[in-house]
């Protein structure tokens, strides 16, 4: 009786204390962990970005990601990693972007703000909005979109 009594005491730590620590390789619950994770994929992406490794920036995708930009939309890694190859080429640099608003719900996540992007013949300023995902213990990329403002009229 003695033994199943300890038997039962023991179980009940366990459940308790494995609810209480998150699996290994899970994304951390932490708002604050959140925003530390999703501010270095941010600073990763720019880094990445201006330094023309479009490789480097797909990367931070899913591989069903979606890419929506003002002359359409690219659905899959090859695509956006064509598409960030397309822009490298093209002259595109000095990216900045300043996150407004950052919040997530279990393994989904957002990201809003602004950005500006240094063009061979303009700087373009607009706003952008990432819908991240936690897949295997990190947060990747399923939906980026970015909106450029439109030209200030003379």
């Amino acid at each position: 009786m003695r033994k199943n009594y300890l038997l039962v005491i023991l179980l009940l730590a366990a459940t308790t204390l494995s609810q209480q620590r998150p699996p290994a390789g899970s994304v951390p619950r932490n708002p604050e962990d959140f925003s530390a994770e999703l501010q270095k994929l941010r600073e990763t992406w720019v880094q990445e970005f201006n330094a023309g490794h479009a490789e480097a920036v797909a990367a931070l995708y899913a591989p069903e990601a979606v890419l929506m930009r003002w002359d359409g939309s690219v659905h899959g890694y090859d695509s956006i990693l064509a598409e960030f190859k397309r822009s490298a080429s093209g002259g595109a640099h000095d990216y900045v972007v300043h996150s407004l608003h950052a919040e997530r719900s279990g393994d989904l996540g957002y990201d809003t703000g602004a950005y500006n992007v240094t063009l061979r013949d303009r700087v373009v300023e607009g706003n952008y909005l990432i819908v991240v995902k936690s897949m295997n213990g990190q947060w990747k990329i399923v939906a980026h979109s970015s909106v450029a403002n439109p030209p200030e009229k003379p």
